[in-house]
């Protein structure tokens, strides 16, 4: 069977994560690593060696699927110049209440150009929704709660992006913490740039759409590095009709995601062999297709 040649788009903890990944299956082969043509010239990276690494994805040859490992809010855009190139990607975009809408969108070029997108692959949104739809598979009514970060908290990655993205920022991490049950808050520990004013800054984390809807402190620090955890964790309850269920998962947030992702491309190719062109949520694609082997019997070994 022909190997899945994927390319990685990015290289931050995910894009990392995801090379390590890929090199774990035996049907996935690495086309190559995009970056911006600015971290390129800046110098050589070990983990690169023997990897082929371009500033454009047309310089690769023969890319079957493309991990975005990019901030969410590139992602919408680069979908969309990829739909054009006939390239097929995978993401992990998080941002819960524009899914739906984005995924309405992209899914008419898609068609047009007959390519497949799966998108907010990643742990929350992604396996977890998956788990939250079996739970109410398992209760037909019942209440859902998930609850992130525990008392210790864990790092956001998109929290994290978004906040090193404010002019004035040196370097920060975003860390998510249980507020009680179902709930949320946030801290963000940030390092301030030589000048940088503080009260701006906040005011633009407090108003970002990612940070407004929950309690968030934010706290100037020397160093970010006694804080600066790739640990995250969630939990999730329902209880409903007798029946109380309870998910746990927790890890190194970019190896987790990152594994989602590449699992995402063998289920990617599988509509794409398929002719099932468009753009899908995780859960919306058959969970066999995720899985390894060449045949069904291959695939439910173990089930």
């Amino acid at each position: 069977m022909q190997k899945i040649s994927v390319a990685i788009v990015g290289w931050g903890n995910i894009g990392r994560a995801c090379k390590r990944a890929i090199s774990e299956c035996s049907d996935m082969v690495l086309a190559g690593v995009v970056r911006r043509a600015s971290s390129i010239a800046h110098g050589d990276d070990p983990d690169l060696e023997n990897t082929i690494v371009v500033s454009d994805i047309t310089k690769l040859k023969n890319v079957d699927v493309a991990l975005l490992c990019i901030p969410s809010r590139e992602v919408p855009q680069r979908i969309k110049e990829y739909h054009a190139l006939g390239i097929c990607t995978v993401d992990s975009f998080d941002e819960h209440q524009r899914i739906a809408g984005l995924r309405r969108e992209l899914d008419v070029t898609a068609k047009v150009k007959k390519v497949v997108s799966i998108m907010s692959a990643g742990w929350d949104p992604g396996t977890d929704s998956l788990v939250r739809a079996l739970m109410k598979v398992v209760s037909l009514t019942g209440h859902t709660t998930t609850t992130f970060g525990g008392e210790k908290g864990g790092r956001s990655m998109g929290h994290t992006v978004q906040v090193k993205s404010f002019k004035g920022v040196k370097d920060a991490v975003a860390l998510t913490l249980a507020n009680g049950r179902g709930k949320q808050k946030r801290r963000v520990y940030i390092e301030l740039e030589k000048d940088a004013n503080l009260e701006e800054i906040r005011k633009a984390i407090l108003a970002d759409p990612y940070f407004k809807m929950d309690p968030t402190e934010i706290l100037p620090v020397k160093s970010i590095q006694p804080y600066n955890t790739l640990h995250h964790s969630a939990t999730i309850e329902r209880t409903g009709m007798e029946v109380n269920q309870v998910y746990t998962v927790e890890g190194i947030n970019p190896e987790f995601t990152a594994n989602i992702m590449v699992a995402s491309a063998r289920a990617c190719m599988s509509a794409y062999n398929k002719e099932e062109y468009g753009v899908y949520t995780f859960i919306e694609r058959p969970i066999i297709e995720y899985l390894p082997g060449n045949t069904i019997e291959e695939k439910l070994e173990g089930y």
